[in-house]
């Protein structure tokens, strides 16, 4: 499901593996939630199957298309009588269904599945999949499923479970104590790719103007008006600012982000809103000066890490995030990037105080190759190469 055009947590991961298949000799077939027709077209080298169909772009103004990519309620009547986009993935696992069927008829040699969650849909119907056919299964699980009964059975089914990160393997470790051991989890990282979409750009352009990419996930009422608020402070304590700041709102949370950033005065610094589409979001991250990641502190933030944040590694942006101690904050830190506590006006504005001095200096940091060698998307296809030894002995 998460799969682009979608732009959930999840859809670059999916991607780059799909896309990195052909390279080891492996065909994907993917089957992906849906598709959007008129906006960003360019064809994949796999093939892609969308279990909604195709919605045409034009049909749905900017906020709707934001809220479709992200798999947000829509007004009613727009796509169904439910007015959502199956955020749980329940249509897409009936839709997705015969779709699945049709394929594994049309190609006898599928040996493998992969599937991704949340949402639970794809996880579902992979379970059902593999008893009807003899398939071994990849169980992919990028955050908390909200399901714990259906997660037990998934670690207990005997495939393979695989998690983004060490931290989420200790979650999950925790979290099912004597249940489950470290050989029943494997991780699979999140990484940056080369692969376009995701190169960076051809030279660091140099103009008047700093340009921040905000990426926003998960940040609560507290988090967006502490960092708007020390925004604001620095803006207010620098004389002849007007015009050296941009701002471009991404993340699932950007549309909650621009009311906070209105309350504090600052739309008129907003590039460009909203991004609902993944080929211009990852366009403008390879044009930004800096990319922030503002998260909160709910369940799972302190081993969660937006994979965009390694999109934007991978195009040597420099970092910087407003996020609780945990994985992100660390990976910022280690490529040299700048971190402050959610909710705090006076360290978001040292943060961005910061971030404006490196750039008026010229000082770009690089992510060292130390840091870098483990960050890249190469890593996570050797892991993804042991799980599938492990689960076909001939490979």
């Amino acid at each position: 499901m998460n799969f682009p055009p979608m732009m959930t947590e999840g859809s670059s991961r999916a991607f780059k593996l799909a896309a990195s298949m052909p390279g080891i000799g492996w065909e994907p077939l993917v089957v992906a939630s849906c598709g959007l027709s008129g906006i960003g077209e360019k064809s994949e080298p796999f093939a892609v199957h969308y279990a909604g169909g195709e919605v045409p772009a034009e049909s749905l103004d900017e906020e709707q298309l934001f809220r479709y990519a992200y798999m947000m309620p829509l007004k009613k009547g727009l796509l169904g009588k439910r007015g959502s986009i199956d955020p749980n993935g329940d249509i897409w696992e009936k839709k997705a269904r015969p779709l699945v069927e049709k394929l594994l008829s049309e190609h006898d040699d599928i040996e493998l599945v992969y599937a991704q969650s949340p949402p639970l849909g794809p996880h579902r119907l992979a379970l059902e999949l593999s008893g009807r056919h003899r398939l071994p299964v990849i169980f992919d699980c990028i955050g908390p499923c909200g399901d714990d009964r259906f997660e037990m059975r998934l670690v207990r089914s005997g495939h393979s479970f695989t998690l983004p990160s060490r931290g989420m393997k200790e979650y999950f470790l925790k979290k099912y104590r004597g249940e489950v051991g470290h050989g029943d989890l494997t991780i699979v990282q999140n990484g940056f790719s080369s692969l376009e979409p995701f190169a960076p750009a051809s030279a660091v352009r140099q103009d008047a103007v700093m340009r921040w990419v905000i990426h926003v996930e998960r940040a609560g009422s507290g988090d967006l008006k502490g960092f708007f608020a020390g925004m604001k402070a620095f803006s207010e304590s620098q004389e002849g600012l007007d015009g050296s700041l941009s701002l471009v709102l991404a993340g699932r949370g950007q549309e909650d982000a621009g009311r906070y950033l209105a309350k504090a005065g600052l739309s008129g610094l907003v590039e460009s809103w909203p991004i609902a589409h993944f080929r211009e979001e990852l366009d403008r991250c390879r044009l930004a000066d800096v990319f922030c990641v503002l998260t909160g502190g709910g369940p799972g933030s302190d081993v969660s890490v937006p994979e965009r944040l390694y999109d934007a590694m991978g195009m040597n942006v420099p970092l910087a995030g407003v996020v609780p101690p945990g994985e992100a904050a660390g990976l910022i830190m280690s490529a040299g990037g700048l971190v402050a506590d959610p909710g705090d006006p006076e360290k978001a504005a040292g943060l961005v105080r910061e971030a404006f001095r490196r750039w008026r200096q010229g000082a770009r940091p690089s992510v060292p190759e130390t840091v870098a060698s483990k960050c890249r998307h190469d890593a996570a296809i050797e892991q993804l190469l042991g799980v599938m030894s492990g689960i076909l002995p001939l490979y």
